[in-house]
């Protein structure tokens, strides 16, 4: 019996160091499983962030690139704006100097005989005034009162200039 006992005993031990090593494996294994599943989030976790930089910057390039698309085409209206403003510019002095040459004498002239029919005056048409050489002095005088008044208003400007 010490034998069967023995053999029990030995069979219960063996079972129990078995059961352990089960045990421990089972131990072992969610252990790894863990860390498997913990390695995957991290992995997981990592690629989202990778995901989430990359699409920041995508976003990020597109409004970029939009906003450049939008200078370009900006600058292109300008440059077109610009070129018909010196058209424009071009063509007013053409009309400046079409108006500048239409006041000329000989313009007016061409006009008055042309349009009106308007011809010289003859010797009988034509009466001579006499004129005093007394408003020739008027007209002296006249000018160094304007000259008086004009040295006086600088005079004051001048003064009120040194005061500040």
């Amino acid at each position: 019996m010490a034998r069967e006992a023995s053999a029990l005993y030995n069979d219960d031990f063996l079972e129990g160091l078995r059961k352990r090593e089960i045990e421990e494996e089972i131990i072992k294994k969610n252990e790894l499983r863990k860390e498997i599943s913990k390695q995957r989030r991290l992995e997981k976790l990592k690629l989202v962030r990778r995901l989430v930089f990359v699409s920041l910057f995508c976003c990020l390039s597109i409004v970029l690139m939009c906003g450049y698309v939008n200078i370009t085409a900006e600058k292109a209206k300008l440059a077109k704006l610009q070129n018909e403003l010196k058209i424009q510019n071009d063509i007013n002095k053409e009309l400046k100097l079409q108006i500048d040459g239409k006041f000329t004498l000989s313009e007016i002239e061409r006009i008055a005989t042309q349009k009106y029919s308007m011809t010289y005056p003859d010797s009988s048409q034509i009466i001579y005034v006499a004129v005093d050489n007394s408003s020739s002095k008027d007209k002296v005088l006249a000018r160094k009162d304007k000259a008086n008044y004009n040295n006086r208003i600088f005079s004051i400007i001048n003064f009120i200039k040194k005061l500040f």
